[in-house]
């Protein structure tokens, strides 16, 4: 009898098994750049990603561009917002000192904000035209676009977000080879 129960249970453990459809495996999204000449590389959780969005009533469209590899955002991380009055397109360079109006005000066209592994904040976000002594500075290019996420790639010169005095004496931390691929959330495209 206890023969039988165990070929019962055995079978109904493989029916259940044999019944459970197995997820599309995720594509490996990743990010990775140099920071100041180091090579850093991550891969992207389930929380990396770019959502594509259209202004109401405006012919702006926003991305913001998550780049998360851990369970605290605040570490190893990078976000990046684009503005565009345009379709994004595959080889367009976007530069960061290439404003924007938007209600009435001159926007960079990209907001650039790393945090590294001490969960210290670097960013480029000002204007030159407006500020003076600002080197803020990024570019952003989709180099495919396609329907499991967009590949890129993306530089900076950025600067500790506690830097207080002049902005010309602030030390630059410089963003080279930056490469992506991410999955693409709401898009609009």
């Amino acid at each position: 009898m206890d023969k039988i129960k165990q070929l019962l249970v055995f079978a109904l453990l493989i029916l259940v098994m044999a019944s459970c459809k197995e997820e599309d495996p995720r594509p490996d999204y990743y990010y990775r750049f140099k920071v100041d000449g180091v090579q850093k590389e991550f891969k992207a959780t389930k929380d990396a990603g770019i959502v594509f969005l259209d202004e109401p009533n405006s012919t702006n469209r926003i991305m913001f561009f998550t780049m998360v590899s851990e369970t605290d955002p605040n570490k190893n991380s990078l976000v990046i917002s684009l503005r565009t009055t345009e379709s994004v397109q595959s080889g367009t360079e976007y530069r960061m000192q290439e404003p924007l109006t938007v209600n009435n005000a001159l926007v960079p066209r990209i907001s650039f904000l790393y945090f590294d592994e001490n969960a210290e904040s670097f960013g480029a976000t000002l204007l030159r035209d407006n500020n003076p002594g600002a080197r803020d500075n990024a570019t952003l290019i989709f180099t495919q676009i396609t329907t499991e996420g967009s590949y890129g790639e993306f530089s900076a010169v950025i600067f500790d977000m506690e830097a207080s005095g002049d902005l010309a004496d602030r030390e630059a931390v410089l963003i080279t080879d930056g490469e992506f691929f991410l999955p693409n959330f709401a898009s609009q495209l």
